[in-house]
Parts: C-alpha cells; sequence; structure tokens
C-alpha cells in the first residue's frame, strides 16, 4: 500500500514536469523575439509547479506513514484481540475436558441400586466392577482391624499387603465361576441371561446398636447399613432355580457401598490364599 502510494506520486509529478516542458518548447518555436519573457515565464511556471509538486508528494510521504501505523496498530490490536480469545477458548475447552474425564462418583443413590449393581456384575462376570463398590474407609478399616485385633491370624503379616486388590479380585473372580458353573449345571442359558430375586424386600436394615459396633469395631462413621442373605438366581424356569451368595451394604455421606467386611466374610474368604 506504501508503495503504490508513491509510485502515483512520483508520475504526478513526471506529469506536471512534462506538460510545463512541452509548453515551453511550443512557445520556443513559435517566436523567438518572445524568447526571454517566455523563457523566464515558463521558467517560474516550472519552479511553481516543481515547488508544489514538492509539497505534495512531501505531504504525501509524510502522512502515509501515519495511516500505515494506524492500520498497522489496527491489525496488531485486532490479531492480540484474537490470540487472548483463542487462548481463553482453548483454556475454556481444556477446562472442560478436565472436567468430562473426572472419575465418576463412587457409591449409589440408594441401597437396592447397590444390590442390583453387585449382581448384575456377578452375571457379567466382572469381578473389577465389584471391587469398585467397596468403600475405601471401610477397607481400611477392616485391614487395620485385622492387624490390631487379629495380628495371630496373620502371622505378624501385613493385611493390606495379604489383602491386596489383586488377591481380593481374584477371590471375586473365583466366586463369580462357581455361580456360573451352577448356572451351567441346571441349563444352557449363558449366565448374562440370568436374573436375580433382589428387591426391596430382599434387603433387611441392620439395627441402630448393631451398626454402632459396627462402626466402633472399623473406626468407621457409616450412617446405615442392609443386609442382603436370600438371594436367588432364575432363568426363566423354577425348577432351575437356585439360592446365590449374600452381601451387604453401607452408607456413608448420602452413597451405599458394597460393604468389604461383610462380602469378605460370607463368601471371599472361602477362595483367598492370603498367605500365598
Amino acid at each position: 500500500m506504501k508503495l503504490l502510494t508513491r509510485i502515483i506520486t512520483v508520475f504526478a509529478v513526471l506529469s506536471a514536469v512534462t506538460a510545463a516542458w512541452g509548453c515551453e518548447k511550443k512557445q520556443s518555436e513559435g517566436g523567438r523575439s518572445d524568447v526571454s519573457a517566455t523563457a523566464s515565464s515558463t521558467a517560474a511556471i516550472s519552479s511553481v509547479s516543481t515547488e508544489e509538486n514538492k509539497a505534495a508528494t512531501t505531504s504525501a510521504v509524510s502522512t502515509e506513514p501515519a495511516a500505515v501505523t494506524s492500520a498497522e496498530t489496527t491489525v496488531s490490536t485486532t490479531a492480540a484481540e484474537t490470540t487472548a480469545a483463542a487462548e481463553t477458548t482453548t483454556v475454556t475447552t481444556v477446562t472442560t475436558e478436565q472436567k468430562e474425564t473426572e472419575a465418576p462418583k463412587k457409591g449409589f443413590d440408594t441401597c437396592i441400586d447397590a444390590a442390583r449393581a453387585y449382581y448384575d456384575a456377578y452375571l457379567r462376570g466382572d469381578p473389577n466392577a465389584v471391587y469398585d463398590m467397596f468403600c475405601e474407609d471401610e477397607i481400611e478399616g477392616y485391614h487395620a482391624y485385622l492387624d490390631t485385633e487379629q495380628s495371630d491370624l496373620l502371622e505378624g503379616k501385613n493385611a493390606q499387603v495379604m489383602f491386596k486388590r489383586s488377591k481380593v479380585i481374584s477371590a471375586i473372580n473365583d466366586s463369580i465361576k462357581r455361580i456360573h458353573s451352577i448356572m451351567s449345571e441346571k441349563s444352557s442359558v449363558p449366565p448374562e441371561q440370568w436374573t436375580t430375586s433382589v428387591a426391596e424386600q430382599t434387603l433387611k436394615a441392620t439395627g441402630e446398636n448393631e451398626l454402632k459396633d459396627f462402626n466402633k469395631q472399623l473406626g468407621t462413621h457409616f450412617t446405615n447399613a442392609s443386609g442382603c442373605g436370600y438371594v436367588y438366581y432364575k432363568d426363566g424356569n423354577e425348577e432351575h432355580d437356585f439360592l446365590g451368595n449374600s452381601c451387604g451394604f453401607v452408607e456413608l455421606d448420602g452413597r451405599w457401598y458394597l460393604s468389604y467386611s461383610t462380602v469378605m466374610h460370607a463368601e471371599l474368604l472361602t477362595y483367598m490364599d492370603i498367605y500365598r
């Protein structure tokens, strides 16, 4: 843009000079007697034209940088605003993605939801899902209880090591295999197509005093607990129904969890070789 303006200005100056020079030539050829006067007049016109063109050129050159500077400032400001907006959008996007990838909230809204999820995990054959239903507070409390009150049973070994996640999941998997084995003996219906009799009425609330003793023993602060002792697995044929694994559930801060210590004693210890 700056270069184009300068070129136009130069052409304007050259045109003015060429016109003046042409006029002077015609006058000199038409009358020799007025050569001095014409030359003087032409020189004056040329001088004025030259001064005007210089002034115009100087004005064009001096004002151009200001215009360009203003444009450059506008472009610079716009670019800065665009960059800032892009950075804000990027930060917002990253923050949103981080929120979306946060770990899902543990526990369940109701005890019956927790019970159904537990037996569904057995039907699907998903031991990891079962383990993730436990409350970390109860796991830690149970291990601490074993270390302090039942240390003789562990032969001096650390409960957290002897009951580490991999061993517990292996025991859950063996328990699931046993249930599936019974199903295969009774019918050809695959495990995932079986159902259970779990319902609100199969859940029995734990008494206040019993819950208080439970919390005291494990050092926990559960507000409610329920047991689920009699659940049948069904494939649609009543002759194939059989009594399945029992379980218990505890509530903390409005969320329900599978009771680690209850399931451990009712089912999992049978499949654990804690000394291995």
